[in-house]
């Protein structure tokens, strides 16, 4: 497994912590309940990149990738539902 260079991890990190400061801006109280989900949609976009980048699944066999993909994405399917 080959590691990023210093400087991608930086803009990675970066890009994620901007993530999480828009996502709680988005998802803070007295804003339209459909930011809500933009906020969720980013919450699920941070956990794609965290799986892939920082836990290395990038390099994983398909089986292992679809398995925690697929988890994500049905926790985020559940919060979702959780709106309706």
């Amino acid at each position: 497994m080959t590691h990023p260079t210093p400087l991608a991890q930086t803009g990675l990190w970066l890009l994620l912590s901007g993530l999480t400061l828009l996502a709680a801006w988005l998802a803070e109280g007295g804003r339209p309940p459909h930011l809500a989900l933009i906020a969720l949609g980013l919450a699920w976009l941070k956990g794609v990149l965290l799986v892939e980048r920082y836990m290395g699944l990038r390099a994983s066999p398909r089986w292992l990738r679809a398995l925690v993909q697929g988890w994500l994405a049905l926790v985020s399917a559940a919060l979702l539902l959780s709106f309706i």
